[in-house]
């Protein structure tokens, strides 16, 4: 699973696919790429936060 997190304060956990959460951040505003899995946004608002994208193992139960 992927979590999208911004600078201000925004987290959306379970995204089922890295192309999902990056298509996720792009519909957040205008993007500049800033790393592997972060970008530099400015929302249709004008306010300026950076997002971020991570995996996050999932725990297995035996």
């Amino acid at each position: 699973m992927w979590t999208l997190i911004t600078s201000n304060g925004r987290r959306l956990a379970n995204l089922d696919s890295e192309e999902n959460a990056r298509r996720r951040v792009h519909a957040l505003g205008e993007t500049q790429w800033r790393g592997p899995f972060s970008w530099d946004v400015v929302d249709y608002e004008g306010r300026r936060f950076v997002a971020e994208i991570r995996h996050v193992a999932e725990a297995t139960r035996s």
